[in-house]
């Protein structure tokens, strides 16, 4: 049936309103006019021939499967129509056990691992025996943990990184494992929000975890390379003249740079959209103009690298030497050969064998605009700064931004995922020995670089 011949009121005309009526001829000219959405001639929807009044239900298929009713009363109440749909039940304990449900994750090898990582790094001591190490598990409560002499009871998650967390244990020792394995690859929360099948929040907060765990070990990759280092440099020192070529004197000795990185530059929207026109230096990069805001978007982040080595990234403000300075001698010692670019001037009179090289410098030939000896000369370059630059843009491009303010977890976790690769994990380890399988203290003595890692996914039934 046509439209123009339905009359009826689309929306109640209140008492005392007086309403125009349109003819047939116009309303129809008026519906098929070329800038009328949705248009079909004049036949936009069907409609039946009965007018539909207030009392009339329309029913709905049962497969809709909607949750409120299934029947529609067109013109209801107020009140009624203005109630809001009822809240979803919670998920019971089984319900989320039955969702989260993988068979190609072994549970049983991640929570060993987890408890694992506890132990080493957290152990727990008895106040009421004397350096007394509590061991004793309990089977229905993964959490907890007993002295086996006096019964003393406490939680073996708390005040350690995992402090109120509600997740299964198993989770933080994937995520852990899964870091490793996959680096430099990062692990993000999109991807472990996937995996395990929890939410984007859950898999943000574990995540969050795992970089304050990693930030807590950090230190002591430090100082095993403060340490390292000062072992190896002892009694060393470059010639005094800059000029000479070391390549012979470093050729059995690791090198170390340092240099610096702009991660996510914001140099196209500062200084009103052009490039280096205000401030100078990486920074402008970073901050944007002061008619903008001057806020900072970017990162800056400071490299201390050794030639197949460790490496410790640093998020910094600026290349100052009041915010450098201290980074340098927490890391190195001072007889150390650092190798940097020209950005380090002020290092001359502390580290007696610092050697820079010249990225600006021109040729002497006229057809050509830069020197070929600006990345490398007399043995001096700073590559193994450069290298970890590219890895570390490679691998944060997954994480697409990172706020100023995060960018130092984000940093110390891949820092912590390099330098275990590189010392392993059991130097650092406080109780390397207490209560692991095999297959967890595999993984975690084995994880290094080029080592292939063997760990048990799902458990083989007898006879495969």
């Amino acid at each position: 049936m046509l439209l123009g011949q339905v009359d009826y009121p689309l929306v109640p005309i209140p008492e005392g309103r007086q309403v125009q009526q349109l003819g047939s001829e116009r309303r129809d000219d008026y519906l098929s006019h070329q800038t009328y959405p949705n248009r079909n001639g004049n036949k936009l929807f069907p409609i039946a021939h009965e007018l539909l009044s207030k009392q009339t239900e329309v029913k709905v298929p049962q497969d809709l499967n909607l949750s409120i009713t299934n029947t529609f009363t067109p013109f209801a109440s107020t009140k009624s129509s203005s109630q809001s749909p009822s809240r979803p039940k919670p998920l019971t304990e089984e319900q989320l056990k039955e969702k989260r449900k993988n068979p190609a994750i072994n549970i049983d090898f991640f929570t060993g691992l987890t408890k694992k990582i506890l132990n080493d790094f957290y152990p727990k001591y008895c106040p009421n025996c004397p350096g007394k190490l509590l061991t004793k598990e309990i089977s229905t409560q993964p959490e907890l943990i007993r002295c086996e002499g006096c019964r003393y009871l406490t939680s073996r998650i708390s005040y350690t990184p995992l402090h109120h967390f509600k997740l299964p244990l198993w989770m933080f020792g994937y995520v852990f494992l899964e870091s490793m394995i996959q680096h430099p690859k990062v692990v993000t929360s999109t991807e472990i929000s996937k995996r395990l099948r929890i939410s984007y929040k859950g898999a943000a907060s574990l995540k969050k975890r795992f970089q304050v765990f990693a930030s807590q070990q950090l230190p002591k990759y430090q100082k095993l390379t403060y340490d390292a280092l000062d072992r190896e440099f002892k009694d060393f020192s470059l010639p005094p003249d800059e000029d000479t070529d070391i390549t012979e004197i470093m050729e059995n000795r690791p090198y170390v740079c340092a240099d610096t990185v702009v991660l996510y530059s914001a140099s196209q929207r500062a200084n009103q959209g052009r490039k280096r026109y205000r401030h100078a230096g990486s920074t402008a990069s970073i901050y944007l103009s002061d008619k903008l805001g001057g806020r900072q978007v970017g990162t800056l982040a400071h490299t201390i690298a050794v030639k197949q080595g460790p490496v410790f990234f640093h998020s910094v403000p600026n290349q100052k030497m009041n915010t450098l300075g201290p980074i340098i001698q927490n890391h190195l010692p001072l007889q150390t050969p650092l190798m940097t670019d020209e950005g380090y001037p002020w290092l001359w009179n502390i580290y007696k064998s610092h050697r820079s090289v010249n990225h600006s410098a021109h040729s002497k030939d006229a057809r050509y605009k830069w020197a070929r000896n600006r990345w490398s000369k007399n043995g001096v370059h700073n590559q193994v700064a450069e290298g970890n630059h590219r890895l570390l843009k490679t691998a944060f491009s997954s994480y697409c931004y990172i706020r100023p303010e995060n960018s130092t977890r984000y940093l110390n976790e891949f820092s912590f995922l390099k330098n275990a690769h590189v010392f392993g994990l059991d130097v650092i380890c406080e109780n390397g020995s207490v209560g692991a399988s095999d297959d967890v203290r595999m993984v975690l003595l084995l994880v290094r670089r080029r080592d292939v890692v063997d760990y048990p996914l799902v458990p083989i039934p007898e006879g495969r």
